[in-house]
This record gives structure tokens, C-alpha cells and sequence, in this order.
């Protein structure tokens, strides 16, 4: 009972947190810390929209006669994956705020192998992947992640990739936090 306490405080932290940064990309856009990143825009519309899947996917497979899939309903919360799948946005967007990817050339690296993992051991445990597909599903979302961030550099003159070797060591800094989180989560399960 404690362990759900506090992880619904928990929750509520990341969700906090979230709608600060967020606010603070939108009311400063032409801060250095977000200028030419379209983090405004791609906060709002992608973190504001994706931070509701849990809750969303929640309140829907409870209606009568709903399943995710063939697979059995959430009992209760799945509050631990969610608050791991939330720590994902909030470690992109905390890198932002505290300028952490300016100021550190490759601190870049944390996030890319954190989210990739944290995916991973969401859909391991919450989504019940067997490991092999939630490690594949986790890094192919990472790596159209990355193509997005080209896609936008190239063809809108942000500044998210600085080279070849970033998005390389991001996608091997992805495969190796997948596998790490994977691992881990495997014997660790969440939400018990």
C-alpha cells in the first residue's frame, strides 16, 4: 500500500513537472536553451498529447467488454510502468530546462539510453511484449526518433544532431540501455 502511495506521488511529481517545463518552452521559445530546437512545438504536441497514454489507455480498457489485445486487463494502475514511461519525457524536457544538452556535449547519451530502456521495460511488463519484441519495438521507435531529428535539422534548420557520430552514439547508446533495462526488468517486475 505504501509502495502505490507513493508511487501515485510520485506520478504526480512527473506530471507537475512536465506541464512547468512545458509552460516555460512556451511563454520563453526564444530562450538559448530551446532556440532552434522546436522543443515549443514538439513539446506540446507530442509530450502533452503522449504523457496521457497511460490514463487514456486505462479509462478505455476498463469500459465494459474492452481488452488491450488479447491480453488480460489491468487490474489496478499500472502505476510504476507509467511513471517510467513518464520519466522518459521528463529527462528530455529536464535536460532542456537545466541546459544539460548545451552544456555537456554528451550528456545527450543518458537520455537516448534511458528512453529507449525505459520503453523496453514498459512494454516488457505493462504491454506483457515477450523481451525480444519489446527490445525491437523500443529501438525502432528510437531510431525514427532519430530520423525525425535529422529530418527536422536537414529540412528546418533546428539544431538537434551534430553529426554522423551523435546519431550513431545515440542509437548504440539506445540499443545498450534497451538491453540494460530489458535485462533488469525482466527479473524486476513492475507493478506487482
Amino acid at each position: 500500500m505504501k509502495r502505490r502511495v507513493a508511487g501515485f506521488a510520485l506520478n504526480a511529481f512527473l506530471r507537475a513537472s512536465i506541464v512547468a517545463f512545458l509552460v516555460d518552452t512556451l511563454r520563453h521559445p526564444h530562450d538559448p536553451r530551446y532556440e532552434g530546437k522546436a522543443i515549443p512545438i514538439r513539446n506540446l504536441l507530442i509530450v502533452g498529447s503522449l504523457s496521457l497514454t497511460f490514463p487514456l489507455l486505462y479509462l478505455w480498457q476498463r469500459r465494459p467488454g474492452r481488452r488491450l489485445g488479447k491480453r488480460p486487463r489491468w487490474r489496478r494502475y499500472p502505476v510504476a510502468s507509467d511513471n517510467l514511461y513518464l520519466s522518459i519525457f521528463w529527462l528530455d524536457m529536464a535536460g532542456n530546462y537545466f541546459d544539460l544538452y548545451d552544456r555537456y556535449k554528451h550528456f545527450d547519451l543518458i537520455p537516448h539510453a534511458h528512453g529507449s530502456g525505459a520503453l523496453g521495460a514498459v512494454l516488457l511488463n505493462a504491454f506483457k511484449m515477450q523481451p525480444l519484441a519489446a527490445y525491437g519495438v523500443a529501438n525502432g521507435i528510437h531510431g525514427l526518433l532519430e530520423a525525425q531529428e535529422i529530418f527536422t535539422d536537414v529540412f528546418f534548420g533546428t539544431r538537434n544532431v551534430r553529426g554522423a557520430w551523435d546519431s550513431i552514439g545515440d542509437l548504440g547508446a539506445g540499443l545498450i540501455g534497451t538491453s540494460v533495462y530489458i535485462g533488469v526488468s525482466y527479473y524486476i517486475r513492475l507493478d506487482r
